[in-house]
């Protein structure tokens, strides 16, 4: 499968043009986190959404954000646990680096008003979910990235400009710098010229057909990036939540790990137990999905954190509020099974933001940072949106001393005019989607990887010759480079499951990077 660098039909001398100093792409808590600390700095970024300021997975994090605050924990203790989830994947410099500044980021949080939990003392709460050996989860209800990322925009939103109901078609470059952007509002085009630019666009999930991203955040950003001159990492470590309301073709909601942190136990359709639940997220999501396949079906039960008095209304009403739309408000039993939630490879960086490109940093889910490892540490996907949001402003603010804006003018067409009507474009993205959930999923083998990676080779032959399909084409090479990198993993390592290699193989013990023209090579 062959794809040009650029998919849509653009003349930079043609098009209207803006001047900023940096451009971040992306409103969620790793955009807007970056955004306030770029201002504490003196510059004021140009923030562009596709919807509104907030509207994000991040925004919707119920669980919490984890930090050892507590007296009994340590940041040497949260290192361990984090090592210890990522499978040895993790990169250790970037995972103490994690721990130690995010810690004192919490308190940053904690000092500009973010509302976590307090006991009758009011003391800071603290939770454990899956694979922390101490209670370090900090939370604010069941809305613990809401309440973070209100508290952050309501200190940028008046100091920054905004561009909302945009979408990023083209990243333009000049070699390995960063240029600019061709930016969309479905209707026609502008370029925008800055020093640098921050992506901040979110993971991957919504490729599945089953997922948890509320708002199909599909990560399409991530495939403009790789067009662009960026390596990718890790792009087969999709992380399937456990927990996910399971009812026939209504959405996969997320019930936050923190339900069963609290006591909430798994059950079968008999009520027998068969897993502990703080058990790593990749391993619960296996037993579910293990339990389906053999012709049982899986349920949450609340009772027994009924039973210890927790008001489950009063402290998961998020949770309460799902459930009572789909009129299981007043069920013990909550059906679930597995969902694409988080994703942890994305474009290649270091927890400063620096990506390939010069000038052009990533930041969150977007990015690949090697803290999570082969499996994230719950609730420290929050942290990081923190801490790299932090150090990448700072990087950014460097890079913008010694760099200038480049007048470099770009030019491509495309060979045909004729467009996919909006339901046929609905109708491939489907098949995008049902490809990678049934041939990609949980659950990998040669057979389904090759299978997948011939139909969306077959999907993109069958739009390449329409010129409004950018977003379904960049979609396909995202998938395809998920599939490439899965094919190549031949192991099973954290949530990467190939049954054709149950277990973990030391000649693995690498970062899969995927290159120009699907080329995957494993680096430590």
């Amino acid at each position: 499968m062959q794809f040009n660098r650029y998919l849509t039909c653009f003349n930079t001398k043609e098009l209207p043009e803006e001047r900023v100093d940096t451009i971040i792409v992306g409103t969620g808590l790793a955009g807007i986190s970056t955004a306030y600390y770029l201002l504490q700095l003196g510059i004021k970024p140009l923030l562009i959404t596709k919807k509104k300021p907030g509207i994000s997975n991040s925004f919707l994090a119920q669980g919490g954000i984890a930090a050892a605050i507590s007296p009994e924990d340590s940041t040497e203790l949260h290192y361990e646990d984090t090592l210890k989830a990522g499978k040895g994947l993790c990169i250790e410099r970037n995972v103490r680096l994690l721990v130690e500044e995010g810690l004192e980021r919490v308190i940053d949080l904690i000092n500009i008003g973010v509302n976590f939990d307090r006991d009758e003392k009011g003391f800071i709460k603290l939770t454990r979910e899956g694979a922390h050996s101490r209670n370090r989860v900090l939370h604010s209800k069941d809305k613990t990235g809401y309440e973070i990322g209100k508290t952050l925009l309501s200190y940028v939103k008046d100091k920054v400009s905004l561009a909302d109901g945009y979408y990023l078609e083209e990243i333009l470059t000049d070699e390995d710098r960063y240029v600019g952007i061709i930016l969309s509002d479905g209707n026609s085009q502008k370029v925008i010229r800055s020093k640098s630019i921050v992506l901040a666009t979110g993971g991957y999930s919504a490729i599945y057909l089953r997922n948890t991203s509320a708002y199909n955040v599909a990560g399409d950003t991530i495939s403009v990036a790789y067009r662009a001159g960026c390596e990718l990492m890790d792009l087969e470590f999709v992380q399937f939540h456990p927990t996910a309301i399971y009812l026939e073709g209504k959405p996969g909601w997320l019930i936050s790990e923190a339900v069963r942190g609290e006591g909430a136990i798994l059950v079968d359709e008999n009520g027998e137990r068969f897993i502990d639940e703080l058990k790593p997220r990749d391993e619960v999501a296996k037993a579910i999905f293990k339990k389906y396949q053999e012709g049982h079906k899986v349920f949450l039960d609340i009772k027994p954190l009924l039973e210890k008095g927790i008001d489950f209304k009063e402290r998961f009403p998020n949770v309460y509020s799902m459930l009572k739309e789909f009129g299981l408000e007043n069920e013990t039993r909550i059906p679930v099974s597995p969902s694409a939630h988080y994703t942890i490879g994305g474009i290649k960086a270091d927890l400063n933001g620096k990506t390939d490109i010069k000038g052009l940093f990533a930041v969150g889910e977007t990015s690949s940072t090697g803290v999570h490892g082969a499996n994230r540490l719950a609730s420290n996907s929050l942290l990081e949106c923190i801490v790299s949001g932090y150090k990448t402003a700072y990087t950014v603010y460097l890079h913008n001393i010694y760099a200038n804006i480049l007048d470099v003018d770009i030019k491509n067409e495309t060979q045909t005019k004729e467009q996919l009507s909006k339901e046929e474009r609905a109708e491939v993205l489907k098949n995008i989607k049902t490809i990678m959930w049934e041939k990609a999923g949980l659950i990998r083998s040669r057979e389904s990887l090759e299978s997948a990676i011939l139909d969306l080779e077959n999907l993109y032959n069958s739009i390449d010759k329409f010129c409004n399909v950018r977003y379904l084409k960049d979609l396909i090479i995202l998938g395809k480079g998920i599939c490439e990198a899965a094919l190549k993993r031949e192991e099973s390592r954290g949530v990467h499951y190939r049954i054709d290699f149950p277990e973990e193989n030391e000649e693995f013990k690498k970062h899969s990077i995927l290159e120009k023209n699907f080329k995957i090579n494993h680096r430590k």
